[in-house]
């Protein structure tokens, strides 16, 4: 169980958008947090920097198949970065 709210989860994600599916890694979503999520919701990041391994593990898991349901892969991430923005 990852001890956050619904609300926290679509931060979370929104922040998401930033990272290749491929480059998910619980080490990378933590550091994510950390950088993008601390100048936007500190009380999220601050949530997500104390979580365990397996929590991280989950969470990344999480992230990476909510971005295979939208169809986000390695390259329509690098197109949509030359587009001017996430899809």
């Amino acid at each position: 169980m990852v001890p956050i709210y619904f609300d926290e989860l679509v931060a979370v994600l929104r922040a998401c958008t930033q990272l290749r599916p491929d480059g998910c890694s619980p080490l990378e979503l933590k550091a994510l947090m950390a950088d993008h999520l601390g100048h936007t919701n500190r009380a999220v990041a601050d949530k997500v920097l104390a979580f365990d391994g397996p929590q991280l593990l989950a969470l990344s898991a999480f992230v990476r198949q909510a971005q295979a349901l939208v169809g986000m892969t390695a390259a329509s991430t690098a197109h949509t970065a030359h587009d001017g923005g996430p899809r």
